[in-house]
């Protein structure tokens, strides 16, 4: 796994009060849900404020916030190019063959629930990369911008830091105006 010492700025919607006690404490709480695009850590969007935004509302409305950070990705699973695909397609390989087994069905993804992509990222991270600090990916979704257009209004780049130490402690609270 190559190491990165490119530093990205990135942006982490949530609440008001927990943006307000990751300002005071320079502590994120990594995501652990079953079903995160890229297995468990904590969520970004690298270059993207307004997507933040964007989701932050969605979730929170009124009470949305966003944090921007400067991320080292370090070790990166960065599955914006074709270095790793062989180590994801091995990892699900094995969690298949496990699965089986143990007469088990592997979980699927379901729309925006990514079960299975989760367990395979997070095998990678365990099992084959362990030194793996950050993933990153590119993520198309929306609506196409225009009739017969591949752009679509809600793409990004998505980005999950694994090992915490791996965000600058220098964030900046971003609140909606009034």
């Amino acid at each position: 796994m190559r190491r990165f010492s490119r530093v990205v700025t990135a942006y982490h919607g949530t609440n008001q009060h927990r943006a307000e006690l990751i300002m005071s404490t320079s502590s994120f709480v990594a995501s652990q849900n079953v079903y995160d695009w890229l297995g468990h850590g904590i969520y970004f969007w690298e270059y993207a404020p307004f997507r933040a935004w964007q989701w932050a509302k969605s979730k929170h409305r009124d009470y949305a916030a966003v944090i921007q950070a400067d991320i080292e990705l370090g070790h990166c699973l960065d599955l914006t190019d074709i270095e790793y695909t062989e180590a994801i397609k091995l990892a699900y390989e094995r969690l298949l063959e496990s699965f089986f087994e143990k007469n088990e069905v592997l979980p699927e993804n379901r729309g925006g629930a990514r079960c299975l992509d989760c367990l395979v990222i997070n095998y990678v991270g365990e099992y084959i990369m362990p030194e793996c600090d950050t993933v990153r990916a590119p993520f198309l979704e929306g609506a196409p911008i225009y009739p017969g257009s591949n752009l679509l209004t809600q793409s990004h780049i998505q980005l999950v830091v694994r090992k915490s130490a791996r965000i600058r402690p220098d964030l900046k609270l971003l609140l909606p105006e009034v």
